[in-house]
């Protein structure tokens, strides 16, 4: 052999190996000892110490496919003459020397010059490795190799040496369960996604850079981070050379994890894995809640942080890196990582806009119908992605479209249309999903169905008596918030209610939500007197006992964002409260203690306050007074809130004094509601006229307003049945009558 190669520091097997692709190219009479020759040389020896035949007939077919290439296209020479290295082997051999420099001088296996073979793209022998030897099965041919090399780059025996794996490059199948083959993606049209070119083409710019080539997708849950990167893969051909040819690899940092005892059992896993990919020429590493990396202080074995571990592998040219996470976790986690933020460049992914999210899911509309054998009438995608803009406010577009989607098609499957021969999901089932993923009313979903609307005046009047003007108010900011006429980004409506005790106010605000089928949130603002009280609402500062839980106004919104909110006696509140309803008022957001924004866009804001009631009676008190009991009330308010509050009102709804007409008809209403109790008992009562007339006196108050007549009855009408009814003449069925004996009520069984 020529003394360039007898001069060469190789292990045993690379220099038999190259020894035979010395002799294969002087028996063709070839010039140069060609990368082709070397691994023709390979494949016989190694086919030759394969004897329990566990690769099969691949080594000799390679062996063939590449003699066959050879004898094609390399023509011999009329003289007999000593091969040299080619140019193109030469540059193999310092590729595979580069691979193991961190060994130091040690003998080159033959594993890394395989290895540098395969990452030289101008081998016209590895379409034939490609065709035989598939991405999943490299990792087991090349351990396959390197044990028959005899001795480890330390002279240890490789088959024995455990070692080996964490000290060395050498690839093991071991590594290869904590990675996920994104290779089959490449191509792949049908897993490619609609839009977002500009943030894919920012992926790729930032992976072909020299330094920092590693990038860091950030956004909300839901707007399809992950399906981004995949589509990315799908499309990787289309990008320069330098990452196209690279392979695309997830690292699953759960089975990082899983089952490891102490933190150098995750470092030594994750070493193998990172060398393991070295080793086959390197790649683009995809890492989906890159954050876990970071660990928290609520880790068993202390604050574990493995972010440290990577950085040797971020600088590695033979690696980039994309990781995935949100905007709350990487503030939480990886914040304060800053040698490891400054190796990535950082990709904020936005939620796509109504246009772009239909576009989207008319992108992956096929794939639905054919999993749920369903056909998507048009319009379908439409509504589903404006209904979840609106009504799953909580959640990013295009992940909550698709979801509804989903469960369209799995709710017709089990529930089929009959008669249909193809199951079609038409607007009316996505108006259904919506209001169950919602937790909403069917009837607030459909925009045609107005009669709910139509008729809330008069059903607020069924059931509120005496207080028609406030009623108008109310129902007035209700339905020019529906028409659409309102500020998107403020709440639906905030009105103050402020009128003696008992009149109504918070009885309103029951019977809107009822009437309207949305949520009624109740606060009790008595229970916010203290300064600390903005905590409870929006949740405690970190540290304190219940930050995880959350605050409960902010909580309940967001779990219900299409209600009604009733902060009752809101006077009784500290001042700090006042200041954070401003937000509200004014934006429709609040921001709870861990930084969430909570999005009242869709809540109508009710607050009852009896500031004033006390000064209603001076009104019209002097002679040639023209001040009104509501005037009265009003500038009372005034003095109680600051401008500022009272400016970002909708209006303030002022309820009148109980009269007596009006608690003749609370008296009628709450006699009806009994008697529908009775009526589950096949029981009812009537009253005289006396009796009706006795409680009318002893519960009609100006000062207590309803609330004395529901005493009333409870004190001195419902003792008289009790007994009847469990062990009298009541307990099965029966007519009572209800009459008054000396200014007492007394109950007569009349059936």
């Amino acid at each position: 052999m020529p003394n360039n190669i007898n001069n060469l520091n190789l292990s045993p097997f690379a220099r038999e190996i190259l020894n035979d692709a010395h002799q294969i190219a002087s028996i063709l009479r070839h010039e140069f000892i060609m990368p082709e020759h070397f691994m023709v040389a390979a494949a016989n020896l190694c086919n030759f110490a394969d004897e329990s035949n566990r690769f099969g007939d691949k080594f000799e077919q390679i062996a063939n496919e590449i003699n066959q290439i050879l004898a094609e296209h390399v023509p011999p020479t009329d003289d007999e003459i000593e091969p040299t290295m080619s140019s193109l082997m030469k540059k193999v051999m310092k590729s595979a020397r580069k691979i193991i420099q961190q060994e130091g001088d040690v003998p080159v296996p033959a594993t890394a010059i395989i290895i540098a073979i395969l990452n030289t793209p101008e081998c016209i022998c590895n379409s034939v490795l490609a065709r035989h030897i598939t991405d999943k099965e490299i990792a087991d041919v090349l351990s396959f190799i390197m044990s028959i090399d005899g001795k480890s780059l330390r002279g240890y025996d490789l088959a024995d040496n455990d070692d080996f794996v964490s000290s060395s490059n050498k690839p093991s199948a071991d590594w290869m369960k904590y990675i996920i083959d994104l290779n089959p993606l490449r191509g792949d049209n049908s897993k490619a996604i609609v839009g977002r070119q500009k943030e894919m083409s920012r992926l790729g710019q930032i992976l072909c850079r020299c330094d920092k080539n590693n990038a860091l997708i950030v956004g909300e849950p839901g707007v399809g981070k992950s399906a981004i990167v995949k589509g990315f893969v799908v499309k990787l051909e289309q990008f320069p050379s330098k990452i196209a040819q690279l392979p695309v690899y997830e690292l699953s940092v759960t089975s990082i994890l899983a089952n490891a005892q102490y933190q150098g059992d995750i470092e030594q896993r994750i070493a193998s894995t990172m060398n393991g990919i070295k080793q086959l020429g390197g790649g683009i590493i995809v890492i989906d809640d890159i954050h876990t990396l970071a660990g928290s202080k609520g880790d068993a074995n202390g604050s574990r942080d493995l972010t440290g571990m990577l950085l040797p592998y971020l600088d590695d040219e033979l690696l980039r890196f994309i990781g995935i996470t949100t905007f709350e976790d990487a503030t939480r986690y990886l914040e304060s990582h800053t040698r490891f933020l400054r190796r990535f460049r950082r990709i904020d992914i936005t939620e796509p806009s109504q246009q772009e999210a239909i576009e989207i899911l008319n992108g992956v509309k096929r794939r639905y119908e054919k999993y749920h054998d369903i056909r998507i009438a048009p319009g379908v995608i439409e509504r589903a992605v404006k209904l979840s803009k609106r009504f799953l406010s909580g959640r990013a577009l295009p992940d909550s479209a698709i979801d509804i989607i989903d469960e369209a098609g799995a709710y017709r499957e089990l529930n089929p249309l009959k008669g249909y021969k193809k199951q079609v999901i038409h607007n009316d089932l996505i108006d259904s999903i919506v209001a169950q993923l919602g937790n909403v009313e069917t009837k607030i979903i459909d925009e045609n169905d107005t009669t709910p609307l139509r008729n809330l005046r008069d059903n607020l009047c069924k059931s509120i008596f005496g207080q028609d003007e406030a009623i108008k108010q109310v129902v007035e900011a209700v339905l020019t918030a529906r028409a659409g006429l309102t500020d998107d980004h403020k709440p639906q409506a905030s009105l103050l209610f402020v009128g003696p005790t008992g009149v109504g106010k918070t009885e309103v605000a029951r019977v809107l939500a009822e009437e309207l089928g949305v949520k009624l949130h109740k606060f009790d603002m008595s229970e916010y007197s203290e300064s600390y009280s903005v905590s409870k609402l929006i949740g405690s500062s970190p540290g304190y006992v219940g930050y995880e839980e959350g605050g409960r106004l902010t909580e309940a919104v967001r779990k219900n964002p299409h209600c009604v909110l009733l902060l009752d006696e809101i006077e009784k509140a500290h001042e700090k409260v006042y200041d954070s309803l401003l937000q509200v008022m004014d934006y429709a957001s609040l921001t709870d203690s861990r930084g969430r924004k909570v999005d009242f866009s869709h809540a109508i804001i009710i607050m009852t306050s009896n500031s004033g009631a006390q000064f209603a009676k001076l009104a019209g008190i002097g002679f040639g007074s023209t001040v009104t009991t509501g005037d009265a009330m009003l500038t009372e308010v005034k003095k109680t809130f600051k401008p500022e509050f009272i400016n970002r009102l909708s209006g303030i709804v002022v309820f009148n004094d109980m009269s007596r007409d009006m608690a003749t008809l609370i008296l009628d209403k709450k006699i009806a509601e009994l008697n529908n109790r009775l009526a589950e008992r096949n029981i009812a009562i009537t009253l005289t006229a006396e009796a009706h007339e006795w409680l009318l006196n002893n519960g009609f108050s100006a000062k207590y307003g309803a609330r004395e007549i529901e005493r009333v009855i409870t004190h001195n009408l419902k003792p008289l049945l009790v007994n009847e009814i469990l062990f009298g003449k009541l307990a099965k069925k029966g007519i009572a009558e209800i009459s008054l004996i000396d200014d007492k009520l007394a109950l007569t069984i009349k059936k």
